[in-house]
């Protein structure tokens, strides 16, 4: 079964105890582990980072003193290529009643591969599920959907630039979609999506936003100052510089909590590698302490825009000018009422 005709069976169709997802369609297999979410309660566990036994072992205890749960299992292979145990593993599962699983392979798997064990097992008593990559066609009519459902059009060959720009991947055009719904306006047309999508010109948003992170502070200012010149809304601007240090503190937050990075940024929703690689870098550079503070700066920045109307542009010029000097060890608070 295709994986997008099972997420819309899903409300109504109840959940074998044993499945398994093959297919490289990272976005549509994130979408089912959302809609589960939304269903069930699920765990999310990693086959790497588990033996059969320890699977086995959180399998029935859960199933002893919870009610129905969801078992969501990446990097599904590293358990399933255990032969004969794995086989074992699966006919045991079919009997446990409440618990389901789910174990997903980022790969395709051939005919072939799927008529051994234990995949053969796996189509006996669940649902084989494909997330094969979907062609441009239907990248595209997903992509114009989504626009439409915000009430944003888009002219077709900024929606064509768009697609192009991004290789039709559905991961990184849900970051460029998002970014152009953050953009704000309802009717897109080239020129919007050059400055938005993908970086253009000599400097562009993500310049800025990988300056500001790294502390570079004279690029940071020399690109902001680019981005209002060639009319990127300074509302925007903000808004995704906040989005990153919420992003950032929450990753730093699960890290404390002794999780791995690669999975704290995939709760956050930095997936593409590209992303993964420039937080690791920016994770670096800032300590909890300095992106909560970082955090309060912006929510005042917010607050002054939306209450007190302050203009945006220089506003935002100011708070990235006075964050430099703060964290050059001159900053002074302006905080206080000048009193003479």
């Amino acid at each position: 079964m295709k994986i997008d005709e099972y997420i819309k069976l899903l409300p109504k169709a109840d959940i074998k105890p044993v499945n398994l997802i093959h297919g490289e369609e990272y976005y549509l297999v994130r979408a089912l582990l959302d809609k589960l979410k939304s269903l069930y309660r699920v765990r999310v566990l990693w086959g790497d980072e588990l033996t059969l036994q320890e699977l086995l072992r959180e399998l029935t205890s859960m199933a002893i003193f919870s009610k129905e749960e969801v078992f969501f299992i990446f990097k599904g292979e590293e358990i399933l290529k255990e032969g004969k145990g794995a086989t074992s593993l699966i006919k045991g599962l079919s009997r446990l009643g409440k618990n389901k699983v789910f174990f997903y392979i980022d790969h395709k798997l051939s005919d072939k591969d799927l008529k051994k064990e234990p995949f053969a097992t796996i189509g006996e008593l669940g649902e084989v599920i494909s997330a094969n990559k979907l062609d441009k066609k239907r990248v595209k009519s997903l992509v114009l959907n989504k626009l439409q459902k915000e009430g944003i059009s888009i002219e077709e060959d900024a929606l064509e630039y768009l697609l192009n720009s991004t290789s039709y991947d559905l991961t990184t055009l849900k970051v460029e979609t998002d970014k152009i719904i953050l953009f704000g306006s309802k009717r897109v047309d080239l020129q919007e999506v050059k400055k938005i999508v993908l970086a253009q010109g000599e400097f562009n948003i993500f310049d800025f936003l990988d300056a500001f992170y790294t502390k570079d502070w004279d690029r940071a200012l020399l690109s902001l100052d680019e981005l209002t010149r060639k009319g990127v809304p300074a509302l925007q601007i903000f808004a995704v510089l906040a989005n990153y240090a919420i992003k950032l503190y929450t990753v730093k937050e699960l890290q404390e909590w002794e999780m791995p990075i690669e999975r704290a940024l995939s709760e956050v929703d930095v997936k593409h590698p590209l992303m993964v690689a420039n937080f690791k870098r920016y994770l670096s550079k800032y300590n909890l302490k300095e992106l909560l503070f970082l955090i309060d700066r912006l929510h005042y920045l917010d607050f002054s825009l939306k209450i007190f109307y302050a203009e945006p542009e220089a506003s935002l010029r100011n708070f990235v000018v006075e964050y430099t000097l703060n964290e050059k060890g001159t900053y002074q608070k302006r905080d206080k009422r000048n009193q003479d």
